[in-house]
């Protein structure tokens, strides 16, 4: 009795994940074009449009290069070695 009942709850569980998945398969096929068939002219057309859009965004910020500060000596903040050759380590040893 208590197994049917079980089963029975697990069941319905099943379903609903499965109507949600199926629910979730229908989202993901929607089609963007809906008004029929773009004939080549309007498809240069859209897509002219958009290049120019994207170059008025991209032009406008400056870019700026990040440059890396020297390299210095962990041990003694030297510019002239790093801390491997340093020779504060080497007398230390």
């Amino acid at each position: 009795m208590n197994s049917a009942v079980l089963l029975a709850e697990e069941n319905k569980q099943l379903r609903i994940k499965n109507q949600r998945q199926k629910k979730k398969r229908a989202k993901r096929r929607s089609y963007i074009a809906t008004g029929g068939v773009l004939t080549v002219q309007e498809g240069l057309d859209l897509s002219q449009i958009a290049d120019e859009g994207l170059q008025g965004r991209v032009a406008s910020p400056e870019v700026t290069v990040k440059t890396r500060a020297p390299r210095t000596c962990s041990m003694c903040k030297s510019l002239s070695h790093t801390a491997r050759t340093c020779p504060t380590k080497q007398v230390s040893n």
